[in-house]
């Protein structure tokens, strides 16, 4: 109703509040640097009025306060799942925080007389930083890695993942899901898309420990099994999908590891020829 209001009399979208929203959050860097840089220019004129012992200091310090700010809030989408970098983050801001501070005479001095907590504070708090960094940054490089490997509709791995079979000798089956085009021609494609998805649970369900299940292409899947287990494998495929509108074709071969590329092909093309045979019967039928 708030929608159809606003929409109506005022002539605003959904889609338009969203958009200027998102404008708005990404020149909130932007801002928050500029007004930051402003109120730093104020202190470096007035350096000396305000306690500060050293121009150099302060600028060096101010800027790259302002600069690490200005990057955490860039990325914060980034930092944000991965929970050791957003604490590296801030302990990083921190750690600037105090050294700036400790930049006015008094606040240095008082700091001074508790060196071990200064020390703790200012080296202490960096090198802390840097480790949560570190491991922050090794768990989202094996993130990504994961996501790269990984189809986005289905969750299955895709095709660069065949690099890294478990077994030495394996059987490769090859499927083609039968009919997508026509659905998402006369139903649309998120129809379309929830067939490939339930096609794809099926075949991650009927997968034993370290079997993989691939989609590689629109419609094509890969599966790799133990080694004389694919016969198995389809059949429970056909139990599972026995009482749904929903067949396939596919072509098995043994493989290995140097010849996975050769058999690729050839499972691909006793695939078709099934897919053939299939589209023969229908029409005897």
């Amino acid at each position: 109703m708030i929608y159809f209001l606003m929409k109506t009399k005022y002539g605003i979208s959904i889609n338009t509040l969203l958009s200027d929203s998102t404008m708005l959050d990404r020149k909130k860097p932007i801002v928050t640097s500029l007004i930051l840089l402003l109120g730093l220019s104020v202190c470096v004129m007035f350096y000396q009025e305000l306690g500060f012992e050293s121009l150099a200091d302060l600028g060096f310090e101010g800027s790259t306060l302002i600069l690490l700010i200005y990057i955490y809030q860039t990325a914060y989408s980034v930092f944000k799942p991965h929970r050791f970098l957003l604490i590296g983050s801030w302990l990083l801001l921190f750690n600037k925080a105090y050294d700036l501070l400790t930049e006015v005479p008094q606040i240095e001095e008082y700091a001074d007389r508790f060196e071990v907590i200064d020390t703790i504070l200012d080296d202490g708090s960096l090198f802390i930083a840097f480790v949560f960094i570190a491991i922050g940054v090794t768990h989202m490089m094996k993130d990504l890695i994961k996501e790269n490997t990984r189809d986005a509709l289905t969750q299955l791995y895709n095709r660069k993942k065949l690099s890294d079979i478990p077994f030495e000798e394996f059987d490769l089956i090859y499927f083609d899901l039968n009919g997508l085009k026509l659905v998402n021609d006369l139903k649309g494609h998120p129809v379309g898309d929830l067939m490939l998805i339930r096609f794809a649970h099926a075949l991650r369900y009927a997968c034993h420990s370290q079997e993989m299940a691939l989609r590689v292409g629109g419609d094509e899947f890969v599966v790799i099994t133990n080694k004389g287990r694919s016969a198995e494998f389809v059949a429970h495929i056909h139990k599972q999908l026995e009482n749904e509108q929903m067949s396939f074709a596919y072509g098995i071969r043994t493989s290995n590891k140097k010849n996975i590329e050769s058999s690729l092909i050839s499972a691909d093309k006793a695939m078709y020829k099934m897919k053939k045979e299939q589209k023969k019967q229908k029409i005897t039928i």
